[in-house]
């Protein structure tokens, strides 16, 4: 009898041991892994972010808006680059921009694409304000159909809380 309460004692005793172990690994803090894509988006944001507005006339290619969770208010970062694509708009009365906008996985479908357009749209207001026609600018709303990561980290869901943007300089009946 007291062979068996020692074995169970002992038994006990490594497996609390064990228990103890895996609960001090999982609090080991672990840096996240560098995904790729977002790598790849925050470098060309950088790039496309600084250019002149007569490089984005011709490049026609413009850096993403990322948004705060939850939020359609304009980021106050995204100022400045508004106004250069305003000041572009206005010299290039050719180019029309396309808006896509982006969620990322939280919430339902249905307002994830309204999310999406609101913030497109809060964009296309800010770009009215300053003079440019509101016909020149589409806005798609996407939802989280476009993610950039599928990495569920808040690095990875701000990742996918955007606005892409393109200028074109085709003609909307032509594309749509």
């Amino acid at each position: 009898m007291k062979l068996r309460t020692l074995f169970l004692l002992t038994t006990a005793l490594v497996l609390g041991a064990c228990a103890s172990q895996q609960k001090e690994d999982e609090e080991i803090p672990r840096m996240p892994a560098e995904d790729p894509n977002v790598v790849a988006l925050d470098t060309a944001n950088y790039k496309l972010y600084n250019q002149t507005p007569a490089q984005m006339a011709r490049s026609l290619k413009l850096p993403s808006i990322h948004f705060d969770f939850d939020s359609i208010r304009v980021p106050e970062y995204a100022y400045p680059l508004l106004d250069k694509i305003a000041l572009v708009m206005q010299e290039h009365e050719q180019l029309h921009l396309i808006m896509q906008g982006n969620c990322d996985s939280l919430g339902s479908d249905e307002y994830n694409y309204w999310l999406s357009g609101a913030r497109a749209a809060a964009l296309k207001s800010y770009l009215v304000s300053r003079g440019v026609n509101a016909e020149r600018i589409r806005v798609h709303a996407y939802g989280d159909t476009r993610p950039i990561t599928l990495d569920q980290s808040a690095a990875g869901r701000q990742a996918n809380r955007r606005v892409d943007m393109q200028f074109t300089t085709r003609q909307w009946k032509s594309i749509y």
